[in-house]
């Protein structure tokens, strides 16, 4: 199975301001999954273009199991290419017999901007991964400071322990939840997906340099969702 190149570049860190740009979308009640599937694969021909092209991912765990994920290709895009990919995305031509519409879609939250975090990501990779995890955080009001400490303390003893651990920190910023802190990690095999062996390992060390970090938390973050997602060529562009 052909996979997805996920951009986690270095170069990409280079940007002013960078961006991932997604939908999360459901299959309305009564409609065939393979009816949706087939509708969406006639749908991306809309897609067709550089600028337009989509990357869709399915859930595969947790409580949105089932939901897509839908993505430009390139992942995170630049400051300066986000309103051209967001127009193609958008003000498409139509495409014949495309039922991929209100009449079977879902849509969730509508489409969520995040930008990218290089100062809160941890040992970001390049490589083709078939998974990817993702957990969020939602970040009351206020708490922004004090839940990124935690974050930075984090990778500071992940760094002190030499782990292998790598993840792309975003925070949204527009659409669906607002300060929702997602962190992405891609994996070759499901296994490795699910193993959170290294993150509890984190989380000993951090009470004990950080006795107080839970109470803090608390304060300062609510709604925590992991969520691993499975790429799905046969549904992208």
């Amino acid at each position: 199975m052909k996979k997805i190149l996920l951009v986690f570049i270095f170069s990409a860190f280079a940007f002013g301001q960078t961006y991932n740009m997604q939908i999360q979308i459901g299959v309305k009640d009564g409609v065939k999954i393979k009816d949706f599937e087939k509708a969406m694969i006639q749908h991306n021909k809309a897609h067709a273009t550089d600028l337009g092209a989509a990357t869709t991912y399915q859930i595969v765990n947790g409580p949105d199991a089932g939901d897509y994920i839908r993505m430009p290709k390139s992942i995170f895009v630049s400051a300066d290419k986000i309103d051209a990919i967001f127009n193609e995305w958008e003000n498409h031509a139509p495409v014949p017999y495309d039922k991929f519409n209100e009449s079977m879609v879902d849509g969730r939250n509508g489409t969520v901007f995040y930008t990218l975090r290089p100062d809160l990501s941890y040992n970001p990779q390049v490589k083709s991964w078939k998974y990817l995890r993702q957990s969020k955080w939602n970040i009351r009001q206020g708490g922004q400071s004090k839940a990124e400490s935690i974050f930075k303390m984090a990778n500071e003893i992940r760094n002190e322990l030499g782990s292998t651990e790598h993840f792309v920190c975003m925070v949204s910023n527009t659409g669906g939840p607002f300060n929702e802190y997602i962190f992405v990690s891609g994996h070759d095999t499901l296994s490795e997906a699910l193993d959170q062996s290294a993150f509890f390992a984190l989380l000993g060390e951090l009470s004990k340099r950080m006795p107080d970090w839970e109470s803090t938390w608390g304060q300062s973050a609510w709604n925590g969702l992991s969520q691993v997602s499975v790429h799905r060529p046969d549904l992208s562009n």
